[in-house]
């Protein structure tokens, strides 16, 4: 699809209007907006560093998750297999 005017929206809810740069849907103002050089590179490296602290939050959650179940704490009934007293004393 070819549009000789910038399709860009922003707040509004009516496009630019402008005429477009050759072979893109927005003027030349709007490109600097919609194409900032590196954002995507940079939103990549972000995502990454979200997913890995996700990961690590995931592992401790588990090895927490084993603790208890080890120690004798029963998910399925929310209950302690042999009453935690006992444990302690």
């Amino acid at each position: 699809m070819t549009t000789d005017t910038c399709t860009y929206l922003g707040n509004s809810t009516t496009p630019c209007g402008c005429a477009t740069v050759e072979g893109r849907s927005y003027c030349a103002e709007h490109m600097a907006v919609v194409y900032k050089l590196g954002t995507a590179r940079a939103t990549r490296k972000k995502d990454l560093r979200v997913a890995a602290r996700v990961w690590d939050l995931e592992s401790e959650f588990n090895a927490a998750v084993e603790e208890l179940i080890l120690e004798g704490y029963d998910f399925a009934e929310e209950t302690w297999v042999v009453p935690l007293e006992e444990l302690e004393g």
